[in-house]
């Protein structure tokens, strides 16, 4: 077992463990934020077919040749060809055809003019400008060939995916499986919400805000039974969510007091622990096992250390397992605008609020910085990362900032 590691090693040995969990096929319309598992070929152009941009007139370039405004030509109106309707015939020399936008251009034709640029009579039009070939028409196959690879594994389905997607008629698409992630909260002094706060009490906030945690995250979000401070019973609970779940994560009883039983109750799951301790502040006491492949990762109970502990290590694994790109989080270089008079004996991830001030980002703390202080994790956006042995910020410090996703951050 490992002790006392950084960040960066507790993530390189996270991510030998965080292969996908297979692929499923699922309605487009319920794709938005999922990751292809296959690469989508088109299997017509889009558009398919020659249309029009425009109201107007679809005719041949070559008749409009010497036409100004002292020596027009005039052209007989053949046909009208709407949107979502097929030509009746080809166009021959000194025709036109009557089209609206997004229509079919009927065969024969190769360019199109505005309804307001030519004098209509009957059925005769006065074109007073010569046309080239291709102009105003949408080629065929012009934002997608037959064949071409649109689409690749690996993509995160947006709005316009889904509408690229329908738009080559698929109705289902294959993705990467969301992983089951497990959360366990342990302690004896944990009360469920919708009960009366008893003496000694606390509700168990950590279960709810690691769930949401979880699905922004990419992962779907398995609550498990709250297990009191038992080596027993925290063994077994962890044991069974492991052979439920493709991950699980505790909250609590991960430091070093006497009843700070996670650790134990790993190794009594049949599990190997494979580090105990991160060189982070909050977060210090998180252990991680594996067992059969699947990770365990015991956050600590303190609120805001359990979010920031996801935040850094249990988020970029989750991301991982579902197929997304990397979890780390943005980074910007900011200065102090306030100061922080702490040193910083270990690694600290200070909850600060960064904003883009007078052409620089300028970052404050965000409140009270007690790893079991929860309000300061609604009002941040960002953490900055402050090294080991650092002194007290001053302002007009020069730090790194980690940018929060926006769910996390009530400040924009």
């Amino acid at each position: 077992m490992l002790q006392s590691i950084s960040m960066e090693n507790a993530l390189e040995i996270l991510g030998q463990f965080a292969s996908t969990v297979g692929s499923e096929e699922i309605p487009v319309v319920d794709a938005f934020e999922r990751i292809l598992s296959e690469n989508i070929e088109a299997g017509f152009p889009l558009p398919p077919f020659q249309r029009s941009p425009l109201d107007g007139y679809a005719l041949r370039a070559v008749d409009t040749a010497g036409a100004d405004a002292d020596s027009p030509v005039e052209l007989t109106v053949v046909q009208t060809v709407f949107a979502g309707c097929v030509p009746t015939h080809p166009l021959c020399a000194g025709e036109a055809a009557a089209v609206t936008t997004g229509a079919p251009l009927p065969e024969g034709s190769d360019c199109v003019i505005k309804f307001e640029s030519v004098r209509r009579d009957g059925d005769s039009i006065t074109v007073c400008s010569r046309l080239r070939p291709g102009q105003n028409v949408v080629p065929q196959g012009e934002d997608v060939a037959h064949g071409e690879t649109v689409l690749e594994k690996g993509v995160n389905i947006t709005p316009a995916v889904v509408g690229l997607l329908v738009s080559l008629g698929l109705e289902k698409v294959v993705v990467y499986k969301k992983p089951r992630v497990g959360i366990i909260s342990i302690g004896d002094e944990l009360l469920e919400v919708g009960n009366p706060l008893a003496p000694g009490k606390i509700y168990n906030s950590n279960l709810y805000a690691l769930a949401i945690q979880v699905r922004e995250a990419g992962g779907i979000p398995i609550l498990q039974e709250t297990v009191p401070d038992d080596v027993v019973t925290i063994a077994s609970a962890i044991s069974r969510a492991l052979s439920q779940n493709d991950l699980v994560i505790t909250t609590g009883g991960a430091s070093v007091g006497s009843k700070d039983l996670v650790r134990e109750g790993i190794g009594r799951s049949g599990a190997d622990i494979l580090f105990w301790k991160v060189g982070m502040k909050p977060g210090t006491p998180a252990v991680c096992g594996q067992k059969g492949g699947k990770l365990m990762i015991g956050l600590s109970g303190n609120p805001s250390a359990a979010m920031i502990t996801f935040l850094m290590l249990v988020r970029p694994i989750i991301r991982s397992m579902a197929g997304k790109a990397t979890g780390s989080l943005p980074e910007v270089s900011a200065v102090m605008a306030q100061p922080f008079g702490k040193s910083s004996s270990q690694r600290r991830l200070l909850r600060a609020v960064v904003n883009w001030e007078k052409g620089a980002y300028r970052g404050v703390p965000a409140g009270i910085q007690s790893p079991g202080a929860l309000k300061s994790m609604t009002t941040c956006n960002a953490l900055i990362d402050i090294p080991a042995g650092h002194g007290p910020l001053q302002v007009g410090d020069e730090v790194r900032a980690l940018l929060l996703p926006p769910p996390y951050c009530l400040q924009g």
